[in-house]
């Protein structure tokens, strides 16, 4: 099973996808849009959390992750992050590391939905 968040929201699409992205951009996510609806994020250093091990720490552990936008049969916008990464070439302190980064980027998706007021819910997927 993949893990990651999905958030409802309320409102225009357009609106919620650019908020979710500059969220992202603000927090040190480099987005790459695969699409009008699809994205992938990545977080961090692929060479540092390689080489460096758990020594990447937080700000530097290497994560990926998929975004999806689609609407939901009440006419709401399904965010779907679905994460793609554990940081496991950390070992134990690694993947400890990656959670955290994921926690971080779940509680400021939240924070600005919320803050937009097109938060409605949130659910582990």
């Amino acid at each position: 099973m993949a893990k990651g968040m999905q958030f409802i929201v309320a409102g225009d699409n357009v609106a919620a996808r650019n908020l979710v992205y500059d969220t992202l951009a603000a927090d040190q996510w480099r987005v790459t849009p695969k699409g009008d609806w699809d994205a992938m994020a990545e977080h961090g250093s692929k060479a540092g959390s390689f080489w460096g091990g758990s020594l990447a720490g937080k700000a530097g552990r290497y994560v990926v992750l998929n975004i999806n936008l689609s609407p939901s049969s009440c006419g709401n916008t399904i965010v779907k992050f679905v994460q793609k990464s554990n940081g496991f070439s950390g070992g134990f302190i690694g993947m400890g590391q990656a959670k955290s980064v994921y926690a971080d980027m779940y509680g400021h998706i939240e924070a600005a939905l919320t803050s937009a007021g097109i938060f409605i819910s949130k659910d582990k997927i």
